[in-house]
């Protein structure tokens, strides 16, 4: 690996990531209606990871707008999906993905979710994968209170929206604010990073540059986070648009699962 991550540049190697506390991590993966198979794919691999962490909880649920074309048959395939899953969030605003979502995420997470259960709930979209015990491992030294996570530009002031990591405090702040069209309408992750440097009284923006980054075999889309490799200690690889660049993921990541 050419880079260090975050706890490995403050002098904390990732052997010894596994000695401190374990942590509790809810994921909402931004998804629309007709993913489906998309959906089924990251399930999978989820489930396989959630049985197999190490002391950390890490839980999951997809999350959608309602669909604006109002069509019934993909209705009744999301009921569907639903009933057999459990894994859908349907947020009480038409599907979109800069117009305000993040915000009714967020008020969904502080009003709906029981968040007694989590250290950290954080949005993914579903182009992401994300390695559930390095995620988890790389969040227990850092504070359970006013953090804000993810993959950051040294020159920027928000968090990229390939993983957003908040302390659940956070959340409750985002809730207890009316929603304003003008701090939510533009890109989700600007504006989420523009509103907590607005209101929150503390803020801990940490940003993980080495360990999330988009695919490397995709050399010219978004130059800024692309890295010529994937090690098993990295966090999250983002710009996985179709089943076949997921292809390497489970190679590199699931290759002994039976």
């Amino acid at each position: 690996m050419e880079c260090d991550g975050y706890n490995e540049f403050r002098g904390i190697p990732f052997e010894q990531l596994w000695y401190w506390p374990s942590v509790r991590i809810f994921i909402g993966i931004w998804s629309v209606a007709d993913k489906y198979e998309i959906r089924h794919l990251i399930r999978t691999l989820n489930l396989k990871q959630r049985r197999n962490l190490a002391g950390d909880i890490v839980d999951f649920k997809f999350i959608l707008g309602i669909p604006s074309d109002n069509n019934p048959e993909l209705k009744l395939k999301l009921k569907a999906e639903n009933d057999t899953y459990g894994d859908l969030v349907m947020l009480d605003m038409v599907e979109n993905m800069n117009n305000g979502k993040g915000y009714y995420y967020w008020k969904w997470i502080a009003e709906q979710l029981d968040t007694t259960r989590y250290d950290y709930v954080s949005k993914v979209d579903d182009d992401s994968f994300i390695h559930f015990q390095n995620l988890a491992l790389n969040l227990r030294p850092l504070t359970r209170g006013h953090l804000y996570y993810g993959n950051k530009s040294p020159h920027s002031f928000f968090i990229r929206g390939t993983i957003e990591v908040l302390s659940v405090d956070l959340a409750y702040l985002i809730a207890s604010f009316p929603f304003k069209k003008r701090e939510w309408n533009g890109p989700e992750d600007v504006q989420l990073g523009a509103f907590l440097n607005k209101h929150a009284k503390s803020l801990n923006t940490i940003g993980e540059n080495c360990l999330i980054f988009t695919d490397p075999r995709i050399r010219k889309v978004r130059q800024k986070m692309w890295r010529p490799w994937a090690s098993p200690n990295s966090i999250a690889i983002h710009w996985l648009k179709d089943i076949r660049a997921w292809k390497g993921v489970i190679d590199l990541y699931f290759s002994d699962d039976n």
